[in-house]
């Protein structure tokens, strides 16, 4: 059988710094292959050359064997990861006075590939509704058919804490998780152990960071009552309510660690608030005066032309007397508003 070697270039590194003696101390790791190339691909991407690295460095007095058998047993666990949950590593035996070898050979023997065949949630009983325990029952037989693999089981770990959270759960846990063969078949059964918590409802919102800012303002964006079931995708809706208001520059929606005697949370809002630099509002400030200054000088120009007006003409065009005149309203909104602002700054 062909077999993948592990190149050492560390061991020459190793030689140059710590002397010959311990790169010759540390046998140099081969890989065999499998029958399947894609797990071949995650062995030599997951062979911790840096670990073994470190495992040279002290092999004159600790010896190989431990570094190279905890390798072994973490492969193990990486394969049976990707689903050959009776997946093994085969290693020579080598006596302590025989010296190190040149080489140790590593030999993976995965066995099937386990499929999920069942998927049992513990911990729903008598605290969700039937409603809910049939959502979760339904997202998790999609699962079955899928090679039992350790992400997979992590997804249904999300999609339980998901859906309990969404049904007023919010202290759900997972309390317990594994890939259990089924005798006689490559089948596994996904089980998932859960502490639901509290039903929550919610309860009032304190705000704390108001400087401008009213609470009965903030209070009028929020999407739920006191007395509300608890919804996670509602309580996004509210902190994304206020990062849009104008005068709030960032937010942050804090739950309790529980329920109090009522089964409410009792929210807080901690507000950031937009604060105006005073280089602002002076440019501002300017940017008004100068359009007061140039609207006066409009009208007095006006004025003072009115005498020059060809005969029969007492007027100047209409557009020419608006003008003026926004201008002036421009001037003095702005300067209004940025005196407004450096004395109540929000």
């Amino acid at each position: 059988m062909p077999a993948i070697v592990a190149t050492l270039a560390w061991a020459a590194m190793l030689s140059l710094f710590a002397g010959p003696a311990v790169a010759a101390d540390f046998p140099a790791i081969e890989l065999q292959t499998t029958s399947n190339d894609a797990l071949d691909g995650v062995l030599r991407a997951a062979l911790n050359a840096p670990e073994l690295e470190r495992a040279a460095d002290g092999a004159a007095t600790r010896g190989w064997q431990p570094a190279v058998e905890a390798e072994r047993h973490r492969l193990e666990e990486l394969m049976r990861g990707q689903g050959y949950l009776h997946a093994r590593i085969e290693m020579p035996d080598a006596a302590d006075d025989a010296g190190s070898p040149d080489k140790i050979a590593l030999r993976p023997i995965a066995g099937p590939l386990f499929r999920v065949g069942m998927v049992e949630v513990d911990g729903l009983e008598g605290v969700a509704t039937d409603a809910v325990r049939d959502d979760v029952s339904l997202q998790m037989m999609e699962a079955v058919g899928k090679p039992a693999r350790g992400d997979l089981l992590a997804t249904l770990e999300d999609e339980v804490l998901w859906r309990l959270r969404t049904a007023s759960y919010p202290f759900v846990r997972v309390t317990g998780r594994a890939l259990q063969p089924i005798p006689g078949q490559a089948l596994a059964t996904a089980r998932i152990v859960v502490e639901p918590g509290a039903l929550a409802r919610f309860g009032a919102v304190a705000y704390s960071g108001l400087v401008g800012l009213k609470q009965d303002e903030l209070s009028r964006l929020q999407p739920f009552k006191q007395g509300d079931p608890y919804d996670p995708d509602m309580l996004e809706r509210f902190r994304e309510a206020l990062l849009g208001h104008p005068s709030v520059k960032n937010v942050r929606v804090r739950l309790p660690q529980a329920v109090d005697a009522d089964g409410l949370l009792q929210l807080r809002a901690e507000v950031e608030e937009q604060n105006l630099r005073a280089d602002d509002a002076t440019g501002g400030y300017r940017t008004g005066l100068v359009a007061a200054v140039s609207a006066l000088a409009a009208l007095a120009i006006r004025q003072v032309s009115v005498a020059s007006l060809r005969p029969g003409r007492s007027r100047w065009p209409l557009w020419l007397e608006v003008v003026p005149v926004l201008l002036l309203a421009a001037a003095f909104y702005l300067i209004a508003q940025r005196m407004l602002l450096l004395a109540f700054p929000s």
